[in-house]
């Protein structure tokens, strides 16, 4: 059984998939939004399908290797290897992983959730290993979490690349 790839089209910061293949790629394991008709992946979802050989991405005529899509992510977001490493290390320990909103980097669903049907059950925060937060910006997350009923998640990446995870809570004294 031959491996099914998947083929995108870069546009602005985003790829978007169409067609069978977006229905394909979504039925998959939950890649992407629809939006008008198409797929469109989030940077982290992208690098990752091409890392895993799932996803050959055109910007026009060119054919965009994971190096070459990774630098031009970067002047958009000069946080995207950071949250591809955790939307990376999330999927390969089976979550269902989509982009967060405001200052949330993902936005991560139980194991076997129906997506669609349930609401993600964690906010995921990314950060780097010995670069400091102030503790407004910490309290801001929690509330937001809270707020949102999802437990807040700290991911920590090292210099290594390796990925922790503090599960956040607030106690009230």
């Amino acid at each position: 059984m031959s491996q099914e790839i998947f083929t995108g089209r870069l546009r602005g910061h985003k790829v978007v998939v169409e067609g069978e293949d977006a229905v394909k790629l979504w039925n998959y394991g939950y890649y992407g939004e629809f939006r008008d008709g198409v797929l469109e992946l989030s940077p982290p979802e992208a690098l990752y399908l091409i890392f895993r050989g799932k996803l050959i991405v055109y910007d026009g005529s060119e054919k965009l290797g994971f190096t070459s899509l990774l630098l031009r992510f970067l002047k958009i977001d000069p946080k995207i290897w950071i949250k591809y490493l955790i939307y990376s290390d999330l999927r390969k320990r089976g979550y269902v992983v989509k982009p967060g909103f405001g200052g949330v980097s993902f936005r991560v669903y139980s194991r076997g959730a129906e997506i669609g049907k349930e609401p993600a059950k964690y906010l995921v925060y990314g950060l780097t290993e010995g670069k400091p937060i102030e503790i407004a910006e910490l309290s801001k997350m929690i509330e937001e979490a809270r707020s949102a009923r999802k437990n807040l998640i700290l991911a920590i990446v090292d210099r290594q690349g390796e990925v922790t995870y503090y599960d956040v809570t607030c106690i009230r004294l």
